[in-house]
């Protein structure tokens, strides 16, 4: 029996390096060549095949200035999106739809199950509770028939998958069945499977000018749902032991705030490097003594940083800034490979970067169960067959109440 074709859409795929298209890259790659046929549909101009993935473009680029112009070209990807499904669906497609735009599959879950088409959410960050975060009462109010909206979306797909615990029990809060939650975790890039190096992670420490320093790095995304104030406060306290040093590798929107802080604070002692390359970032996550992942508690259970899962396949100790109860947290005292902190702690922070770089061998063995952690939870393999058995688990079109993922 043939397999149905798997329609992919997400604002960005290959060759952006933004965290979604990698993944949605990963993935739709790994399915091809496994033998389903695969379709994506993403902005850009390149509608080419590619390594057994079909590119279907919606002409814009992939990037977007100010709130106006986001807006602006977040509605004109969804509309062409719209086009492109009418023009291409067939009866038992299954659409997997993510979550650039924010409300993507609120806007075209409709359209492909009147084609036919099955339909799985998978949810990255869960809007318009994200905007609400940031928001005062009063505007929260405006965004409630967004809310209802995507909950019609949930309710309507085949199955939502989500990538840990705390966020299948929010989907769930919202109505959606507990049989129709699938949990699978975002993997490290592929890249990552086999560790640097030592002459490789040597190098990268010299290029950095830091070939003598016990350096603690922040690699990835500077966004709003994530906390800096402990790192730049840690920073502070160890600005005069001159054998410490920080990294912030990335951009973000909140990029300049970083920087400003480190500029009126005087913390000579951190440095911020432009995004890594994925050919790269086995050397530039290796290259660190510490890795750091953040998180604002109020986004604990609408976001997952995927930087985890790289910072563990780098093998890296691992220092985690934000809820301190919550499920990251958890994982990491449960794995043996890190420390975690309240996004308050910065002299803790400092503390624990202390006693971890006057004990090499302790650190020798944070790193070896963050390695194995990687192994567990975040492989790649293991991703795709977890994905696969999703997939085919899926009824047909109409038989949509007999879903059951779990």
């Amino acid at each position: 029996m043939a397999r149905p074709r798997i329609i992919f859409v997400n604002r960005v795929y290959w060759p952006s390096l933004a965290a979604t298209a990698q993944l949605l890259t990963d993935l739709a790659e790994g399915l091809a060549h496994r033998g389903w046929p695969v379709h994506v549909i993403a902005a850009g101009n390149d509608a080419v095949s590619r390594h057994g993935v079909m590119l279907h473009r919606t002409g814009e680029g992939d990037r977007h200035g100010g709130l106006i112009s986001r807006a602006g070209n977040y509605w004109r990807f969804i509309r062409r999106v719209r086009a492109e499904l009418r023009t291409i669906l067939q009866p038992g497609d299954i659409v997997v739809v993510m979550t650039d735009p924010p409300m993507l599959g609120a806007a075209i879950t409709a359209v492909a199950t009147k084609h036919g088409a099955r339909v799985i959410h998978w949810i990255q960050d869960i809007y318009p509770e994200i905007v609400s975060a940031h928001v005062g009462f009063l505007a929260r109010a405006f965004l409630l028939p967004l809310r209802l909206k995507r909950d019609s979306a949930w309710h309507n797909a085949f199955a939502c998958v989500v990538l840990g615990e705390t966020m299948a029990r929010l989907i769930g809060s919202h109505g959606v069945d507990r049989n129709r939650i699938g949990i699978i975790p975002n993997w490290a890039p592929r890249e990552l499977h086999n560790p640097a190096n030592a002459d490789d992670l040597a190098a990268q420490r010299a290029a950095c000018g830091l070939a003598d320093k016990f350096i603690a790095a922040y690699s990835g995304n500077l966004g709003r749902v994530h906390e800096f104030a402990a790192i730049l406060d840690a920073a502070e306290n160890l600005r005069d032991r001159p054998e410490f040093a920080f990294l912030f590798i990335g951009t973000g929107a909140r990029l300049s705030e970083v920087q400003s802080a480190i500029t009126s604070r005087k913390l000579t002692n951190v440095r911020i490097l432009p995004p890594t390359s994925r050919t790269a970032l086995a050397a530039s996550l290796g290259a660190a003594d510490v890795q750091l992942v953040t998180l604002k508690p109020e986004f604990a259970a609408l976001v997952y940083p995927s930087k985890l899962a790289g910072v563990l396949a780098a093998g890296r100790p691992v220092i985690f800034v934000g809820p301190p109860a919550g499920e990251i947290a958890t994982l990491i005292e449960q794995s043996g490979c890190g420390a975690s902190f309240a996004p308050v702690n910065g002299v803790g922070l400092a503390k624990m970067l202390i006693a971890w770089q006057a004990d090499p061998e302790h650190r020798l063995g944070l790193s070896r169960r963050a390695r194995i952690a990687y192994e567990k939870h975040f492989n790649f393999e293991s991703a795709l067959n977890q994905w696969e058995g999703l997939l085919e688990k899926l009824p047909p079109a109409n038989h949509a109440n007999d879903t059951n993922i779990r």
